[in-house]
């Protein structure tokens, strides 16, 4: 089974769209999916898969109150289920737990991981990440053999990213030896001009750090450009139409899962 993060320094870069897309490509390839909202201070999966009844959330078996399989929910899509996170203000109970309980939830977290694997047979469980550096976040990240990092294009964002990297993502590479992960870069709502294309300055910017970031460790998984049709499926006041905004990605996702798979 893979283990997929959708990690990001900051919120608003798309990680959670991302994270929704990979998924259904997956699950339209006849992979069994489950994708759980790990981003407990920004929960978002409601949008995309409106819960029918009341569901348990995740958080629930990580606080050992329900089993990992009641937390799991069947969507309308083939293959795919998802696992949601609470309200936001229950959410904050998780990102202010102290580091003994942090190590609780890391092991639940693993032994969740093994049931979905060998019990209820997922081939691929994609983690949408909190944003930033937090307990829970490194617990996330230090769960999945594979990870995407997804970065507006500010200098302010791509220069933290990079920081962090530093920070948290080489030293779960090498903590262990025999590590198998792989880590990706993805550069997300890229500004292009009238013609589709890059600015030749936008364009050198992004192979600068992209560079940087490989030397570090991070290979490149996507370049995906602004598309207002996306931008504005997200804030419009109107229902989600997963299959449509997925047909207007599927090339920069179809690139990504088959770096994935």
């Amino acid at each position: 089974m893979t283990t997929i993060t959708v990690h990001s320094f900051k919120g608003g870069t798309g990680k959670s769209l991302i994270a929704v897309f990979l998924s259904y490509y997956f699950s339209k390839k006849k992979e069994k999916v489950l994708l759980i909202d790990c981003d407990f201070g920004a929960p978002c999966l409601e949008t995309y898969f409106p819960s029918k009844g009341n569901p348990r959330p995740f958080t629930s078996y990580l606080e050992g109150e329900s089993e990992f399989k009641q937390v799991v929910q069947k969507t309308e899509i083939d293959n795919l289920f998802v696992s949601y996170a609470p309200h936001p203000n229950f959410g904050e109970k998780i990102l202010s737990a102290d580091v003994q309980t942090h190590g609780r939830y890391l092991k639940k977290m693993l032994e969740g991981l093994e049931l979905a694997h060998e019990e209820l047979g997922f081939d691929k469980v994609i983690l949408d990440n909190s944003s930033g550096i937090s307990l829970a976040s490194i617990n996330q990240l230090s769960c999945c053999n594979k990870s995407l990092i997804v970065i507006r294009p500010s200098r302010y964002g791509v220069e933290s990213t990079y920081d962090l990297i530093h920070a948290i993502y080489k030293k779960l590479r090498y903590f262990d030896s025999d590590s198998i992960r792989e880590d990706y870069l993805i550069w997300n709502q890229v500004p292009i001009n009238d013609h589709k294309t890059l600015d030749p300055r936008i364009e050198d910017y992004l192979k600068q750090w992209t560079q940087k970031f490989e030397d570090a460790g991070i290979n490149h998984g996507a370049t995906i450009p602004y598309i207002t049709k996306v931008v504005s499926a997200m804030i419009a006041d109107t229902e989600f139409d997963l299959p449509e905004i997925a047909s207007l990605l599927n090339e920069y996702i179809e690139e990504i899962g088959q770096k994935l798979a």
